[in-house]
């Protein structure tokens, strides 16, 4: 009987060695891919950007990648993605078409 014990034992050990298996993470290219598109979203949300020259909107994304970079969401995943942003996290977000989907895919 102690011989059953022991082998149910490690196989329920098995079981949860196999259930604490690290989740994939996202790489440093999709962690800068990451941004590079919340800034697109953002960028193609300002109802001012379709009217400005190419010169103006690239100054109108330059200015919203500044304020992309000062927001505390933005920070957490520029600062922690690869250890916080799995890649179901990032296959979600690389499919947003709007910058609060992002949002929502990264939380």
């Amino acid at each position: 009987m102690r011989l059953a014990g022991c082998l149910l034992l490690v196989g329920l050990g098995a079981v949860a060695f196999v259930g604490c298996k690290p989740r994939p993470m996202a790489s440093a290219a999709q962690c800068e891919r990451l941004l590079n598109l919340y800034i697109d979203l953002k960028l193609s949300e300002d109802p001012v950007a379709p009217r400005l020259s190419t010169e103006d909107r690239a100054h109108l994304k330059g200015k919203i990648a500044m304020d992309v970079l000062s927001d505390s969401d933005v920070q957490q995943v520029k600062n922690q993605c690869l250890t916080e942003v799995t890649e179901a996290e990032y296959a979600c977000a690389v499919k947003a078409t709007t910058s609060r989907a992002w949002n929502d895919c990264i939380e």
